[in-house]
């Protein structure tokens, strides 16, 4: 049986899971404030609710240790992006429509760059009259792009670091994985 790990330290678990505290929340029953106050070492939480957490945690990470899923089960296969020469108020109306966070910049089927809500939020409010500046203006690192063979395990390191990774099959891109896709591993 594994020992309880410091109550910080659940934290930096379940970031590194890429689970959100609302999906502990959902999966546990145990409100998001609480689970915040628990990371944050504040208040004096039950064992029972720290252990039940840290069980949902570490059993998380055993399953997608030892999952049979491969890339092509979890990407998403309909890539959202813009073109170079998209607006900044254009990208942010396409990332509403579709409900994504981030998104890919390509160039004659090249990745260029890409673009994160936080980083057009960020750049919005400290500068206004770049909504209507191109998105290069303001455009983050091109996401890494990966083929079919890689395991879930890389990709789930890989996105640690970026918010999503490109699916590469004979020169097209064919899909797109992000936190939330890592969840299909279920």
């Amino acid at each position: 049986m594994p020992i309880l790990p410091e109550l910080k330290e659940l934290k930096d678990l379940r970031k590194d899971l890429h689970i959100s505290q609302k999906y502990i929340e959902k999966n546990l029953n145990i409100p998001q404030a609480t689970i915040s106050r628990i990371e944050n070492g504040i208040g004096n939480p039950s064992y029972i609710t720290v252990k039940n957490i840290f069980n949902f945690l570490e059993n998380e990470k055993l399953r997608r240790e030892k999952s049979d899923k491969n890339v092509i089960d979890i990407m998403t296969d309909t890539i959202i992006w813009v073109e170079s020469k998209t607006t900044v108020k254009d990208t942010v109306e396409l990332m509403t429509i579709h409900n994504v966070s981030q998104i890919p910049i390509l160039e004659d089927s090249k990745n260029i760059g890409s673009i994160t809500a936080k980083k057009i939020q960020k750049e919005i409010i400290d500068n206004p009259i770049l909504i209507n500046a191109e998105v290069t203006i303001i455009m983050e690192l091109s996401f890494p792009e990966i083929d079919l063979s890689w395991d879930i395990k890389a990709i789930s390191n890989l996105l640690i670091i970026y918010p999503a990774v490109l699916v590469k099959k004979n020169n097209i891109y064919i899909g797109i994985i992000t936190d939330a896709d890592l969840l299909k591993i279920s």
